[in-house]
């Protein structure tokens, strides 16, 4: 079938080429965009100042390094030994709130970074993934174009609506109490740093 119009002329191997100056045409490819909440938490991530850390510069570096051997699997007794600290005011730093807020931080960076990594490559492959799917609609077997093509109306919003039946008997009838619980005050925790590390 030939092109109308403007429309590309698509090669027996699939090359789409334009009929207006014979160029191939490359196929676009999809990218997510981020909303406006998603780039504003974005933006105040990579806005951290020095005032906006746990403890001081001096105490964040005995956190860090202390943090980093202990990620890195060193046992305390060695890192105590390397820091010239007693076993008891290594573990007084580990259990303060500031290492564990420092060390949370880290944690949940490094897993927001590796699910970015994960969508980016769904977002990659999604157009193949898709190709692959309409593909399917020339099958030879009846059930793959079936289920293919069900997927693809389910993806376009066009999916059946899930009727579900609910049979009830009940003897002596329904009570219904209302009960009011009291919001408890939730303290606020001093987690100003102890000098005496």
């Amino acid at each position: 079938m030939l092109p109308i119009g403007t429309e590309p002329l698509v090669l027996a191997d699939g090359t789409k080429i334009n009929p207006i100056d014979g160029a191939i045409v490359q196929d676009e490819v999809l990218v997510e965009v981020p909303n406006t909440q998603q780039i504003q938490k974005e933006i105040v991530a990579t806005r951290m100042r020095i005032a906006d850390l746990p403890v001081p510069p001096e105490q964040m570096n005995t956190l860090s390094v202390i943090l980093s051997y202990t990620l890195q699997g060193v046992s305390d007794s060695d890192i105590a030994t390397l820091f010239h600290l007693d076993l008891e005011q290594l573990d007084n730093i580990k259990t303060s709130d500031p290492y564990k807020e420092l060390r949370d931080t880290i944690v949940q960076n490094i897993i927001k970074s590796d699910a970015s990594d994960v969508r980016n490559l769904f977002v990659e492959k999604s157009k193949l993934a898709a190709d692959r799917v309409f593909s399917l609609l020339d099958s030879e077997a009846d059930s793959l174009r079936l289920a293919a093509a069900k997927d693809i109306l389910d993806r376009a919003g066009q999916r059946p609506v899930d009727v579900v039946e609910h049979r009830h008997h009940m003897e002596g009838g329904l009570t219904i109490k209302y009960v009011e619980e009291s919001k408890e005050h939730i303290p606020t925790i001093d987690i100003t740093p102890n000098k005496e590390f």
